[in-house]
């Protein structure tokens, strides 16, 4: 994949293992969303400036759908696909209106919904597994820390409690997996069964405000990425628990937005920035990079030894067979043996 490539020193992966592969320029401001074409062709996003798009293979911008000053910030941003279906859309949400992309490059046909639910106000919303009953849709309640689970004709088919007084942050589901992530920003990042409604794991982030942050599974569902209130990004081990890597984006101040993506086998990590006056805003794009174990590792040596000594065992074994039997097998091999083992000992 082509892309534009940098050779800032400010930005760190701290057990390098994510590369700066490079950054999509144009957005300007605080970036409040991220998505990616589910084929991984268009990258976009969502701020003060409104909505931006970039042709991801070549990390050129195109025509963008709308400017702040047309509907005012970009809250939330998707895109939109249907199988049956060959067109395509881009639906953000604004501080005025909700609307599709009027772009000639992306174009959709949807139908919104309304479904009131008392004394829930929704702070995240995801879809859920397509079963027999049709679609679900998750929604993450802001004031109650309730899980609503609907179908797609709006009729509530069940809810969970999560435990948490209040949702402030992101929420993202794994149906194959069977794994549902909350961004609590008391703590750090809530790990639940979707079967369930226990908190299996938290991954703890450092903050000093309680400030919202999306979060994310990445490399399959292996690791879960969380942004920060100070210009970090973290990497856990969904397994562990443990922190595996740290990213530092060059500027202390809260990183919101992040968006995790797969293309053409390689894992991509976006970030956007999300604090005050950030003037011109670059969007990163991290690689996570396949690092060999070195336990996994035989040195050419060790290889050499053992084999050496496993010829020498059955040369031995040999050997002896010819003097017990007094068989006259191996008479040129005797001199061989006893120097090779002469040499080894001397080591």
């Amino acid at each position: 994949m082509n892309v534009f490539r940098t050779n800032s020193n400010i930005t760190a992966s701290e057990q390098q293992k994510y590369i700066l592969r490079g950054v999509l320029k144009g957005q300007r401001g605080a970036v409040a969303c991220l998505t990616t074409h589910p084929l991984g062709f268009f990258v976009a996003s969502g701020g003060e400036a409104g909505t931006k798009i970039w042709h991801l293979p070549s990390a050129k911008p195109i025509s963008c759908p709308t400017g702040a000053s047309d509907r005012g910030v970009t809250m939330a941003i998707v895109w939109l696909t249907r199988a049956d279906d060959d067109d395509e859309g881009l639906a953000f949400g604004t501080e005025h209106a909700l609307a599709n992309s009027p772009s000639s490059i992306v174009q959709n046909r949807f139908t919104v919904k309304s479904v009131k639910i008392v004394k829930h106000w929704p702070q995240a919303v995801a879809f859920g597994q397509v079963g027999v009953r049709g679609p679900e849709l998750w929604t993450f309640g802001r004031e109650d820390g309730v899980i609503y689970i609907l179908n797609d004709e709006g009729k509530i088919l069940s809810k969970k409690t999560t435990g948490m007084v209040i949702i402030r942050g992101h929420a993202v589901l794994n149906t194959k997996d069977d794994a549902i992530i909350l961004d609590d920003v008391a703590q750090g990042v809530a790990l639940f069964k979707m079967a369930g409604s226990e908190r299996v794991k938290t991954f703890e982030v450092p903050h000093k405000e309680c400030r919202s942050r999306n979060v994310a599974f990445h490399d399959g569902t292996s690791t879960v990425i969380s942004g920060s209130d100070h210009g970090n990004v973290y990497a856990f081990d969904r397994r562990t628990g443990d922190v595996i890597d740290m990213i530092y984006v060059g500027v202390k101040d809260w990183v919101q937005s992040i968006l995790t993506v797969e293309a053409s086998g390689v894992p991509l990590l976006f970030v956007g920035q999300s604090g005050e006056n950030v003037g011109k805003t670059e969007i990163q794009m991290w690689e996570k990079v396949n690092v060999k174990s070195t336990t996994n590792k035989i040195s050419s040596k060790s290889v050499w030894e053992d084999g050496c000594w496993m010829l020498l065992v059955i040369l031995s074994c040999l050997f002896v067979v010819e003097n017990v039997l007094n068989i006259p097998i191996l008479n040129y091999f005797h001199e061989w043996v006893l120097k090779g083992i002469e040499t080894i000992l001397r080591k």
